[in-house]
């Protein structure tokens, strides 16, 4: 019956993703994608290559946190791992909201071999690291920028206040590996008026659950704290090699920039989208990013919505990939006993103990 519904599941997210994808492809127009493959040139092959190891550096981060002293979790299939990390993120980059996506996909997915306790937190753990990374990587660029690039007075107060704001975050996000997110994320979204009317009898009915999936998200930086600055690290290094993609793209327009440059690039690009994170596939907002950007460094604007669109068309086909591969099974051989259900006594074979 559990099998029925997770297949259920599966097919209405590749319902979902395979709709995205056509609609996002529609809006662009086939014309276009054809026209700026072309532009680009063999380049093209190389902008859709390089983002083969920034997502097995991806996987490989996700994969350190699942790895914890369980027997069972360190026989996952890395290959396993990377079909539904590059799936999640497929399904992430294709719906409003992004996670709303991406990761309810993958806790369905892991349920079954981690439980529904271990799946959850490992989710909540890679998120919250992709997001720890995101910040120390803005926050980093912000140093680059004013170590190398010339700088207004007011530019300069502007970037030390979002420096400041980063570290904010940061220590935010310390708080809740230290101490665990789920409690506290649902006493909080508890109190939304149009929210709390489910929230608060979903919080009572599992709070034993949601205290467990806590002390998993503490466990990683208490106990594991090695895995947990190897996979920060990781997801890091990713996301300096996406920088690389705007110097690649610049190529075969003859325009030259420095990696410094593709870094401010890229970081105020990512910044400008997450920061309007409910549009599906930054729709209008990677393109005003980068143009804005290419301003900022006295670059043509113009070029903005030539960078973005590449990125789009390269974001469409890793988009395919990643829906295909939802329907990919990859025999395994492993599966905890009661993986997708809790014990009676409120723990559960994916929980470390």
């Amino acid at each position: 019956m559990r099998k029925i519904s997770t297949n259920i599941g599966r097919n209405l997210f590749f319902v979902l993703g395979l709709v995205a994808l056509i609609v996002i492809a529609w809006c662009i127009g086939w014309d276009t994608i054809i026209e700026h493959v072309r532009k680009t040139g063999w380049w093209f092959l190389a902008i859709i290559g390089m983002w083969l190891p920034i997502y097995l550096i991806n996987t490989a981060a996700f994969n350190t946190i699942i790895r914890d002293n369980v027997p069972e979790h360190r026989v996952v299939p890395f290959l396993h791992v990377f079909k539904i990390t590059l799936s999640g993120f497929a399904l992430k980059a294709a719906t409003p909201l992004g996670f709303v996506g991406g990761d309810p996909y993958k806790i369905m997915e892991f349920k079954q071999m981690l439980g529904v306790e271990k799946a959850t937190s490992s989710v909540l753990l890679y998120t919250m690291t992709h997001i720890s990374a995101h910040c120390l990587f803005w926050a980093l660029s912000i140093v680059v920028a004013a170590l190398f690039l010339p700088m207004e007075l007011l530019l300069s107060i502007i970037l030390l206040a979002t420096f400041f704001a980063f570290v904010t975050l940061l220590f935010l996000l310390w708080r809740g590996y230290r101490k665990g997110l789920a409690v506290k994320a649902l006493a909080f979204l508890a109190k939304v008026p149009i929210l709390k009317r489910w929230i608060k009898p979903f919080g009572t009915k599992y709070q034993d659950q949601i205290s467990h999936i806590d002390q998993q998200i503490s466990h990683l930086y208490g106990e594991r704290r090695k895995a947990f600055f190897l996979a920060l690290s990781l997801e890091l290094v990713a996301r300096i090699l996406n920088c690389l993609e705007v110097y690649v793209i610049l190529k075969p327009v003859n325009v030259n920039v420095s990696l410094v440059q593709s870094i401010v690039v890229y970081s105020f690009m990512s910044l400008f989208t997450n920061i309007l994170f409910f549009s599906p596939m930054q729709i209008g907002t990677r393109e005003g990013g980068f143009a804005l950007a290419l301003k900022a460094l006295s670059l043509p604007p113009g070029l903005g919505i030539y960078v973005s669109l590449v990125t789009r068309v390269r974001e469409l086909f890793w988009m395919g990939v990643g829906i295909l591969l939802m329907k990919v099974k990859i025999k395994t051989n492993y599966s905890l006993p009661g993986a997708s259900t809790n014990t009676s006594n409120g723990t559960s074979q994916g929980f470390v103990q």
